[in-house]
Parts: C-alpha cells; structure tokens; sequence
C-alpha cells in the first residue's frame, strides 16, 4: 500500500522511472495546485491531526473505564481506535512533511517502519471490521451457538496484528533511502515491476476488494433478523432488546460505510496509477493527495460516530470532556431511564 512515498523498479531505475509523492512519473505533465486549495489541504491535516488524537484516546479511556464495555464488541472497536490512534501519531506528520519538503529528512529506519506500519495499520483497522461484524452476525444469526468469549476475542486481536504484521513487512525489504536532486528520498525498490503490482492488487483485496462484500452479506443478514425479531416481538422489553441491538448494528454499519467510502478513492487512483495511462492528467497528484487526506480522516470519524449513535460513549466523551476528572465506572443504564445497553455482550 503506497503513500505519500516513492517508488523505483530496479529493471527501471537507470531511466530514473519514479514515483514522486505517490504518483508515477513517467513523463506525466503536472498541474500546481492552487493556493486555497493548498492550504485548505494544510487546514484538513491540522484538524484531522487533532481530532483523531483526542476521539481515539478517549474511546481507549471510556472502553477501559467502563465496565459495560468489557465485552467482545467494546474490545474490537478499542482495538480499532488503538489503529487509528497510531495511523494518527505517527502516519499523519511524516506524511506531510514528506509531501510537502520532497525530500525525506528522517533516515532509512524510518522509511522502512512508517510505511509497513502505516499498511499494518490499516490492515488491523479493517481485520477488526471484520471480526466485529463477524461476531455480530455469529451472535444474532445463530443465538442458540455459543458466543465468542472474552478470553478468545484477545487471542483474535493478537492474531490481527500478527496478520498486519506479514502484510507490511515486504516494506521493511524493500524500502531504500536514495539520493534525489537537492536530497534524499524514501523509495520503495522492487526487484521487478510485476512485483509490484502483484502487491498492489493482493493489498487492494486484503483491505478492501475481499472485506466489503463478506460484510456487506453480513450486515444484511443481521438487518434481516433484527426487523423480523422485532415485528415478532408482541411484548415491550423484547420489542426494546430488539431496538437496542438494532442501534448498535446501525452504529457498527456507519462505522464500515465511513471506512469504505474514504478508502474508495485512494483504491481508485493507485489502480489507475499501477494499471492505466494518466501520464497527460496533470491533476492527478492533487487528487491523490486528497485520496490520502480522506484516509486519514476515516481515523478521526469512528469516536465522532460512537458519540452520535451510542449512549454510553456520549455519556462517556461529556464526562471527559465536562468534568476533566477521574470518576466512578460508568454505571450500568436502567431501562426504565429509557437508555439502551448498546454496546453489553447480549447485544
């Protein structure tokens, strides 16, 4: 998964076919970007920067203070703040200095570990997608089956990491620090060209072509389920059971729309890039530019749509936010107040 890096093929590297700040430069024609359009971009990042720092560590706080929230689904979904968490600290900044001074002023150990965990990271964010509507789907499509414990969803995030481990890794390879005009560059130096793209498209599967249709088949399995339970449902509290899980599904659905449709484009343009002819569209890095500002917003999106659709992660960012004090566990919400336990190990 390419960034905001450079790319050199060894069978080209003596007719200097690079990749500068993403995009292909075989002889491609480059239009500058207008300074509004600059700086709304510089404004983007700032506030993408901030936002995700200060949502992704208070979802990791309200999970662990919450006792509520000690469940498979509070797990992955701090799991998955803890991905955007780093895609934030440590992604954002190197990128844009990168993009910006067009030359790499960080070595070559930080070459080659930004960009195998930058693509670790994404692929854990989407792994743990995965794994929260597997479980969703497991949990209300087959009730009667035993559910997976506590003790197994550590094993299942440990096995995630590993997984986005082997995924990044050919990064830490293949990765070269090599001089470039006024200085150096971050390049990645393939053996061969079809190397390369082979990545590409095994990338593009992992992290987006194989998991939006296995969720997509999912959540709409559970959809189905849920709306035949609850028109079955003659009595009020298994009419509201119903309901409260019904949130948390719509919640966990949103959570997947965002990461898709903020990786959509930045899909598009590297295929293109890898396997089409944009050599005379000189807009091109500008999109691809906004390409990567979108995926790094998919990291600040989640804790603003935990806040919106579930009860106990709003009562929790006020807390934090209101009281900027320690408190007591997050109690468990009465139905009679009307709340839901959205995200409990029943729903």
């Amino acid at each position: 998964m390419e960034w905001n890096g450079t790319v050199i093929s060894e069978e080209h590297s003596t007719n200097a076919s690079i990749i500068q700040n993403g995009t292909r430069n075989y002889g491609s024609v480059y239009v500058q970007e207008p300074l509004g359009s600059y700086i709304f971009r510089l404004l983007l990042y700032a506030i993408i920067f901030l936002l995700s720092l200060f949502g992704n560590v208070l979802v990791i706080w309200i999970v662990y203070r919450t006792r509520e929230l000690h469940t498979v689904t509070g797990y992955l979904i701090c799991n998955l703040s803890v991905a955007d968490f780093g895609v934030s600290l440590f992604c954002v900044p190197f990128t844009l200095a990168y993009a910006e001074l067009k030359v790499w002023l960080f070595g070559l150990a930080m070459c080659k570990i930004l960009w195998a965990f930058q693509t670790s990271a994404i692929m854990a964010s989407v792994s743990t997608l995965l794994a929260i509507s597997f479980d969703r789907f497991r949990s209300i499509a087959y009730p009667y089956e035993p559910r997976i414990s506590i003790s197994k969803v550590k094993f299942i995030i440990a096995g995630v990491w590993i997984l986005s481990f082997f995924v990044g890794l050919p990064f830490l390879i293949i990765n070269k620090v090599v001089p470039y005009k006024n200085g150096e560059i971050c390049v990645e130096v393939w053996p061969k060209v079809i190397y390369r793209q082979v990545y590409t498209v095994l990338s593009f599967l992992l992290t987006y072509g194989l998991p939006l249709p296995l969720m997509a088949v999912w959540y709409g399995i559970v959809v189905y389920k849920l709306e035949k339970a609850a028109d079955q449902e003659s009595d009020k509290e298994g009419f509201r059971v119903a309901q409260a899980k019904g949130k948390v599904i719509r919640m966990l659905i949103m959570v997947v729309v965002a990461y898709f449709t903020c990786f959509l484009p930045y899909h598009v343009l590297m295929m293109w890039a890898e396997f089409g002819n944009r050599s005379k569209y000189g807009y091109f890095w500008i999109l691809q530019s906004y390409s990567v500002v979108l995926v790094f917003l998919n990291s600040c999106i989640n804790p603003m749509l935990y806040y919106f659709f579930s009860e106990q992660f709003r009562r929790g960012f006020k807390k934090a936010v209101c009281c900027g004090r320690r408190s007591e566990k997050i109690p468990r919400t009465s139905p009679s107040t009307g709340s839901t336990k959205l995200l409990s190990s029943r729903s």
